[in-house]
């Protein structure tokens, strides 16, 4: 994630904040106003308990008993429009805030949007990522594995010049796979002592190579007493680099193994 999507993902969580902070505030302004109008509703029931226990302490005075009655109706009847005036300048307060808040105006509302979506793809983005890479670990550990599981290189190496300057190419391996290897061919080419590579002096070649002829079955060694004669003609090769071998099996499947991968079958 860039600094600039992390700035516009804190800037999403902030309105997140202050927009849960009003939200509130809206809550606590209701609550007041259900308040005084449960306020108002107690006083009432007061006043109608106290006009029913003066009736029946008093029941021949019916003219005191009106006149009471309309006192206490006339003060029910104020407390009910105070209580509707402050529920009505209430809303209004409200209303007003909401609609002189600059943090919800069009603009700045489709402005959060774009923010908050960009934040949310920016995560997405970067779960992607975290998956795609735990996928390709998944896959690299796949290969080496079969890699590993295809033959075994035990030497690879060259003879010593003969008079004319030709060396012999060897190259002795296991085959460590439950299947039946038809072909094998490998390359590689000769450095010399101080580890550069060097060319055959008849050819005019650097890299060359040599092919296995099958069947090798599972479990086999191949190469002890066998060599390819005067792969190269040059005095002074001394080491042979391998860098690359193809198979190809029975089965009619084939793998190949390129030089990086050659460390995972010494």
């Amino acid at each position: 994630m860039t600094e600039e999507e992390k700035k516009e993902f804190e800037e999403f969580l902030q309105w997140k904040a202050e927009k849960k902070k009003k939200e509130e505030e809206e809550k606590r302004e209701q609550e007041k106003l259900d308040k005084l109008a449960e306020q108002a509703k107690q006083e009432r029931l007061v006043a109608a308990q106290a006009k029913a226990k003066q009736q029946a302490t008093n029941p021949s005075t019916p003219n005191k008993w009106t006149n009471e009655k309309s006192e206490s109706d006339k003060f029910i009847q104020k407390v009910i429009v105070f209580v509707c005036i402050v529920m009505i300048a209430g809303f209004v307060i409200i209303l007003a805030r909401i609609q002189n808040d600059p943090n919800h105006s069009p603009a700045t509302v489709a402005k959060e949007n774009i923010h908050k979506k960009d934040s949310l793809d920016a995560i997405q983005a970067a779960e992607d990522q975290k998956e795609a890479l735990r996928l390709d670990s998944i896959r690299k550990a796949n290969r080496i594995d079969k890699v590993k599981h295809s033959i075994k290189i035990i030497k690879a190496y060259l003879s010593s010049p003969n008079s004319a300057g030709g060396v012999d190419a060897h190259l002795v391996w296991k085959n460590v796979s439950k299947k039946t290897i038809k072909y094998l061919n490998w390359s590689g080419y000769p450095i010399n002592a101080v580890g550069d590579p060097v060319s055959c002096e008849i050819r005019g070649i650097s890299e060359s190579g040599g092919k296995v002829t099958g069947p090798i079955k599972p479990g086999t060694t191949y190469g002890y007493g066998k060599y390819w004669e005067c792969v190269w003609y040059n005095y002074s090769a001394k080491k042979l680099i391998l860098t690359g071998i193809d198979i190809e099996y029975m089965d009619g499947s084939t793998m190949h193994i390129n030089q990086n991968e050659l460390k995972y079958i010494r």
